[in-house]
């Protein structure tokens, strides 16, 4: 990751090679019923799949790993904007993540999922730049509140 000189995060222009989440030994997890190192944030029409894991399980030197999965209701050309729509509301909304892993051992695994909205929706996808915000707001308190809760046990 590029740290700029004044130290400071920035959001990317694009999402870095390096933060998709690409490999099926990552994914799978996200989706075992049976893993108690799973978490799910659901705000809306979008759904959160989390997994922290150490740095040297991904095999790259960034804080987020992240992958992007529209739901499979619609046709491939809404499918591609729903995938654009997520990537850009992620890009503009992904200070407070990069923030809490940026020089940790540790690094996070998502999938942030779309599931089909209500058939009044106009257009597909036109709730992700409302729901995708909140829910990331929800991630962040939530990993809040689970290192509070580790540094008590500690």
């Amino acid at each position: 990751m590029v740290v700029p000189e004044d130290g400071s995060l920035r959001p990317f222009q694009k999402l870095p090679r390096s933060f998709r989440l690409k490999r099926k030994r990552l994914i799978r997890p996200l989706f075992d019923r049976n893993r108690e190192d799973v978490g799910t944030v659901s705000k809306g029409c979008i759904r959160l799949v989390y997994r922290i894991v150490s740095r040297a399980q991904l095999e790259a030197d960034a804080p987020v790993q992240i992958g992007f999965a529209p739901s499979r209701h619609a046709k491939a050309a809404s499918r591609n904007r729903i995938k654009r729509l997520l990537r850009e509301t992620y890009r503009l909304h992904q200070q407070g993540i990069l923030g809490r892993f940026a020089g940790t051992v540790s690094a996070l695994t998502m999938m942030i999922i779309h599931r089909a909205g209500r058939q009044d929706d106009t257009r597909p996808g036109c709730r992700v730049h409302a729901d995708l915000p909140e829910a990331l707001q929800q991630l962040c308190r939530r990993l809040d509140e689970s290192s509070m809760r580790s540094e008590r046990h500690t």
